[in-house]
């Protein structure tokens, strides 16, 4: 368990989530999915039931995987519900939380987001590997040192 200390330097996983993400109710055709992560660019979507509680969660690895593991392509046309596709035991945090616990619970469990609900389920927000990325850098700027240099330039 961290310290108070620690909790409060690390904040509250509220102030580092992603607000209101993007989600869709089960029944939601697989490639409507498809086609919302890869043209809005993100990786979960939590998958809710009326009301907003989560019911699950699809990430863009599970679509790879189930797209490897078929002869059926996984394609914007795709018409299979996605609550054949989606995980149903999901890890979950409260935006109260710390923010450093659930980095570790993440780290430890090999998560790359955890989906933040309410007391009542109901989703109010994603904490992903890129929020604690933006965390990182917030208030640094930028250094001299050469930066990163993108392949083939």
């Amino acid at each position: 368990m961290a310290s108070e200390e620690s909790c409060r330097a690390a904040g509250e996983v509220g102030a580092l989530m992603t607000p209101e993400p993007m989600t869709a109710p089960p029944d939601t055709p697989v490639g409507e999915v498809w086609r919302t992560m890869t043209e809005r660019r993100f990786r979960h979507m939590p998958v809710v039931k009326d009301g907003g509680g989560l019911v699950g969660i699809v990430t863009q690895r599970d679509l790879l995987l189930a797209a490897q593991g078929s002869e059926q392509r996984i394609d914007f046309d795709d018409r299979r519900p996605v609550s054949e596709l989606m995980v149903r035991e999901v890890d979950t945090v409260r935006p109260e939380c710390c923010a450093a616990e659930a980095a570790r619970h993440m780290l430890r469990k090999k998560r790359s987001c955890l989906p933040v609900v309410d007391q009542t389920g109901a989703v109010v927000g994603i904490l992903t590997e890129a929020d604690y990325m933006r965390l990182s850098t917030r208030g640094v700027p930028p250094c001299s040192c050469g930066g990163v240099h993108a392949a083939g330039s």
